[in-house]
């Protein structure tokens, strides 16, 4: 519940005097401070609420001949906590607990000429009565705001209140309450029910400011809300279904997932499932990025909220291959000036490969394909031959093997 107590509407305000002769006379007939049935001598002011300014102002009535020209002061009792008594007569200011009836004794001084009075005021008249104010519970609206709303998607949004007993600390119950709009305009086709509920299918992108008050019997609060309409925010990935693994172990990638509609910036937050050991998301930018520790098949959600409140979310696969080794162990055997061929193999990666030798020769009449691995043709030579093939997958990643290479003699 927000501390926003201070911003209630002035509850009651009420003006005690009547004609006479002393200062001291209070108006017991017409003026809002009334006598107590069973104790005439009390005066009992307005309720004043929790959390809900009060005011009231208390006058002298003429005939001491020093009007306006006087002063007000307790001498005994005290008034509400968070209520205050100015010289000239206003008890201000907002309760800050109750429930309770406080009794306080009011004293009313002309403002003599010594005292800085008029010139004319020579001698004080002085009187006092006894007053009470009742305090009771506040009401206060807990809704900070209201949800956003999508363009063409029903909405329902629900405010709820507090019946307040304390502010210092802030203490109170759930209550319900009688709501209505106070002041401005919602949204065409939006309705606010008596129980508080907002509900409507938005047709129009805008902004709509709205004043609700919500009452519990005699407490009132109202507040401001701003209710945004946007187009549904939607995302896309960069991982479409089906394709080959976007990622392999110990090299590094990146993935940028966009979102579209609603309004502002996007954040993004894994909302299911779990990325690869490695790879983290940005969560500002939809980016998934590092250097995988892990193969295997990964599933998740990423859910995108703008800066209003509205969210959507995709699902994803991510593919981790196994880090790329040349597979084959020994080459078989070729035979002097006879047909030949083999081909090298891989394990793990991301195909294509391009296979190259970066170290030694093959035999004389032996012919490497870089695209397949297939060594083949007719070797002129015979003898041993030690040669280094190296593997670049497509994800750039580089496995070597050095292997002995073997034509013999016919």
């Amino acid at each position: 519940m927000r501390s926003k107590l201070a911003l209630f509407a002035v509850a009651a305000f009420a003006v005690v005097g009547v004609s006479g002769a002393s200062a001291a006379d209070f108006d017991v007939d017409g003026g809002p401070c009334l006598e107590t049935p069973g104790d005439k001598l009390l005066l009992r002011c307005p309720t004043a609420h929790v959390g809900e300014e009060y005011e009231i102002q208390i006058e002298s009535e003429e005939g001491s001949g020093c009007e306006p020209y006087d002063w007000f002061e307790i001498v005994n009792g005290s008034l509400p906590a968070g209520l205050t008594l100015s010289r000239d007569g206003v008890i201000s200011g907002v309760p800050t607990g109750g429930p309770g009836l406080s009794r306080f004794w009011v004293w009313n001084h002309d403002l003599t000429a010594s005292q800085g009075g008029p010139s004319w005021c020579e001698r004080e008249d002085r009187s006092e009565r006894e007053f009470s104010i009742p305090v009771d519970p506040g009401l206060a609206i807990d809704n900070d705001s209201v949800k956003p709303a999508t363009l063409g998607q029903p909405y329902s949004d629900t405010f709820t209140a507090t019946q307040v007993r304390s502010l210092n600390p802030v203490v109170g119950t759930p209550v319900q309450a009688v709501w209505s709009l106070e002041s401005g305009a919602l949204p065409p086709g939006f309705t606010l029910s008596p129980a508080g509920v907002l509900t409507g299918t938005p047709a129009a992108e805008g902004s709509y400011g709205f004043v609700v008050r919500a009452r519990n019997g005699s407490p009132t609060d109202s507040d401001h809300f701003t209710l945004t309409i946007r187009q549904a925010v939607t995302v896309k990935s960069p991982l479409a279904p089906g394709t080959r693994p976007a990622g392999e172990v110990g090299i590094r990638f990146g993935k940028t997932f966009t979102a579209t509609g609603g309004s502002g910036t996007y954040t993004w937050a894994l909302s299911a499932g779990a990325l690869p050991q490695g790879v983290i998301l940005d969560a500002a930018k939809g980016t998934i990025a590092g250097a995988p520790q892990a193969a295997g098949n990964f599933q998740f959600t990423l859910t995108a909220t703008d800066s209003e409140g509205r969210v959507a979310s995709v699902s994803a696969a991510l593919t981790i291959a196994a880090r790329l080794a040349v597979k084959t162990a020994t080459l078989k055997p070729a035979k002097l000036g006879r047909a030949y061929r083999t081909k090298l193999t891989t394990v793990g990666g991301v195909q294509p490969m391009r296979w190259t030798v970066v170290r030694g020769t093959l035999p004389k009449g032996l012919r490497l394909t870089r695209s397949t691995g297939v060594i083949a043709g007719a070797p002129s030579r015979s003898g041993s031959f030690r040669v280094t093939f190296e593997a670049r997958d497509a994800l750039g990643a580089k496995a070597r093997k050095a292997l002995v290479f073997l034509v013999q003699a016919t």
